[in-house]
């Protein structure tokens, strides 16, 4: 019976992956983080962001990611520095890959859906993302 059980939390596990190749696609975009779960469990809640991720990959998930700045009448200015990224799959999961010309560093991918991006990095600290939303305040002034 033991055998069984442990059989069923394999598959269970194996099936409960939440990242296919098919939703890497939708890593492109703006993202406004909105938590940070630190490896002790506490919470950090960002209310209030002044600073986008913005991420562009193609086909090949090969891409950049940069800095973006929500501007009040709902554009986005982004800054000229950029990181090369690339989405590389291990055995079980995928990972993107920053290289810039002052450091690599690499993100786990725990989800990644239309509005919803989950990464982990090395140190265990999960960043909470939420697809950004344009801010426009000045959209009735003329």
């Amino acid at each position: 019976m033991r055998k069984i059980y442990f059989f069923v939390l394999i598959l269970i596990g194996i099936g409960c992956s939440s990242v296919e190749k098919e939703d890497l696609q939708n890593l492109n975009g703006y993202w406004e983080i909105h938590k940070v779960i630190q490896p002790d469990g506490n919470e950090v809640d960002f209310s209030i962001n002044t600073i986008y991720d913005y991420y562009e990959i193609n086909q090949n998930h090969k891409g950049f990611y940069k800095k973006a700045y929500p501007q009040l009448d709902g554009t986005f200015i982004v800054d000229e520095y950029s990181e090369e990224i690339e989405i590389t799959e291990d055995e079980t999961t995928f990972k993107v890959q920053f290289h810039s010309e002052f450091n690599d560093r690499e993100l786990n991918i725990i989800e990644v859906t239309e509005n919803k991006l989950i990464l982990k990095n090395s140190e265990d600290k999960t960043y909470y993302y939420k697809r950004a939303e344009p801010i426009n305040l000045l959209e009735n002034e003329e």
